[in-house]
């Protein structure tokens, strides 16, 4: 999937210069339009970003069994507090 979102803005160009007639040139409506939609994109990617958890801090503990013996999911556990 990665690659694929690497290779989209690429596959998106190839197609306009295959598709495009010569001596074409875009309207400022559609400029305008593809300027909001790559403001939207950016801001819903900031957006993404700015809401998950912060997953720099703590220690990763993988998925294990519990005293009952259902499985706990993997969690972060609070990094121990630092000592000068």
């Amino acid at each position: 999937m990665p690659i694929l979102l690497l290779l989209l803005p690429l596959l998106a160009w190839l197609l306009w210069l295959w598709l495009r007639k010569p001596g074409w040139r875009p309207s400022r409506a559609q400029l305008l339009a593809l300027g909001i939609v790559v403001a939207i994109g950016a801001g819903a990617a900031l957006w993404v970003r700015l809401t998950q958890e912060d997953i720099t801090s703590g220690t990763y503990t993988p998925p294990s069994l519990g005293p009952d013996g259902r499985v706990l999911p993997s969690r972060l556990e609070p990094a121990p507090a630092r000592t000068p």
